[in-house]
C-alpha cells in the first residue's frame, strides 16, 4: 500500500523543504513520547535523590566535577567504540561549550547546592519550571514555536504555584530549615539555564548526533568545574569520603550525565525543544516516592499545593 506524503516546512532559512510519510511522522508516535518522558523522569528523579546523598559528605563543587570526570571516563569508552562521525568547526566547539555549561555545569553546581536546603522532591517539583522558560524563549528564538492564548494561561498557572513555593519558603526536610527559598532559588536558576540550553540546541546545533553532543558537553564540564574545584575547595581528600557517598556519586552519574542527556539531545532532535523541556515532568512522582521512603522527607500542605498548580500548569503547556 502506497504512503501518503505532505510537504515539510524547513526550519532554516537555507535548508529545502521534503517530503515525510504522514503516518510516521514523529508528531503521531504518542505511545513513544510517553514512554521516553517516563524513563526521562525516573533517571532525573534518580539523579536528583543520589545528589543529595552524596552532598551529605562531599562539597558541591567537588561533587559536581566527580561527577562529571566519571561521566567523562564513560563517555570516553563509548566514543572509543562507537567512533561516531564529527565535523570539527570552531563554531561547532563554541557551540558545546555553551549548551555543555547552561546545560550541565550551572545545572550541576546549583543542585548540589540546593539540597543542602530544600529536599530532593521539592527540587525535582521546582526543575519544572523549565518548561516555562523553555516555552517563553522558543516563541521569540525559534520560528515553528509559538506560544498561544492556552500556553500563557498554563505559564501563568506554573508561575502561580512556582510562587507560592518560593514565598512559603517550604524546604521539604523533617529539620527546620530557614533558607528553604534560597535552595529553591537555585533550583529555579538552573531550570533557567538547562531551558537557554534546550533553545539553543533546537537552533544552533539540531542536526548533530545527540551522543557526540552529551558526551562534547560533558568533557568540557569536566575540565571547568575540576579546575573551579580545586581553586575554591582544594584538593579533595578522597580517603575521607564513605563508600555511601561513592555509591551515590555514581548512581546520578550514570542517571543524568550518561542516560539522561543523552535521552533529551534524542527528544531535542527528534519532537522538539518544548516536548524535551517536558522529559521531567514525571520526576516529582518518583522523586516524592523515593525521599519519603528512603530519605525521611515530608510533603507539607504549601508544597503540595504549589506542585498541584505548577504541574497543572506545565501539563496544560503541552496539552494545549
Amino acid at each position: 500500500m502506497s504512503n501518503v506524503y505532505r510537504l515539510v516546512k524547513p526550519i532554516a532559512e537555507d535548508s529545502e523543504p521534503r517530503m515525510v510519510p504522514t503516518g510516521t511522522h514523529p508528531a503521531n508516535h504518542l505511545g513513544e513520547k510517553i514512554g521516553l518522558v517516563l524513563l526521562s523522569g525516573f533517571l532525573f528523579s534518580v539523579a536528583i535523590a543520589s545528589v543529595d546523598v552524596a552532598a551529605t559528605y562531599m562539597p558541591p563543587v567537588t561533587l559536581s566535577a566527580l561527577r562529571l570526570a566519571t561521566a567523562s571516563a564513560i563517555f570516553g569508552g563509548l566514543l572509543c567504540f562507537l567512533r561516531p562521525q564529527y565535523r570539527w568547526s570552531l563554531r561547532g566547539v563554541v557551540d558545546v561549550v555553551i549548551i555543555g555549561v547552561l546545560n550541565v555545569g550551572l545545572p550541576f553546581l546549583f543542585l548540589a547546592m540546593a539540597v543542602k536546603y530544600i529536599s530532593s522532591s521539592l527540587a525535582a517539583v521546582l526543575f519544572n519550571t523549565m518548561p516555562v522558560f523553555t516555552i517563553a524563549l522558543a516563541h521569540f528564538w525559534l520560528a515553528d514555536e509559538r506560544l498561544s492564548l492556552a500556553k500563557l494561561a498554563g505559564t501563568a498557572t506554573a508561575i502561580a504555584g512556582a510562587t507560592l513555593l518560593m514565598i512559603s519558603n517550604q524546604s521539604g526536610l523533617e529539620m527546620v530549615q530557614d533558607q528553604g527559598w534560597l535552595g529553591q532559588l537555585l533550583i529555579i536558576l538552573a531550570s533557567l539555564s538547562g531551558a537557554l540550553a534546550v533553545v539553543y540546541t533546537r537552533r544552533r546545533v539540531r542536526e548533530e548526533r545527540p551522543f557526540v553532543l552529551a558526551a562534547g558537553q560533558v568533557f568540557v564540564c569536566t575540565l571547568i568545574l575540576s579546575t573551579l574545584a580545586l581553586a575554591v575547595e582544594g584538593l579533595p581528600s578522597f580517603a575521607s569520603y564513605p563508600w555511601q557517598s561513592w555509591i551515590a556519586m555514581i548512581s546520578a552519574t550514570v542517571s543524568a550525565p550518561v542516560m539522561g542527556f543523552w535521552l533529551l539531545f534524542y527528544l531535542v532532535k527528534r519532537y522538539g525543544a518544548s516536548l524535551a523541556s517536558f522529559s521531567g515532568i514525571t520526576t516529582p512522582l518518583f522523586s516524592a516516592i523515593i525521599g519519603i521512603l528512603f530519605l525521611g522527607e515530608v510533603i507539607t500542605t504549601p508544597i503540595a499545593l504549589g506542585t498541584l498548580l505548577l504541574l497543572a500548569g506545565v501539563w496544560s503547556l503541552d496539552r494545549f
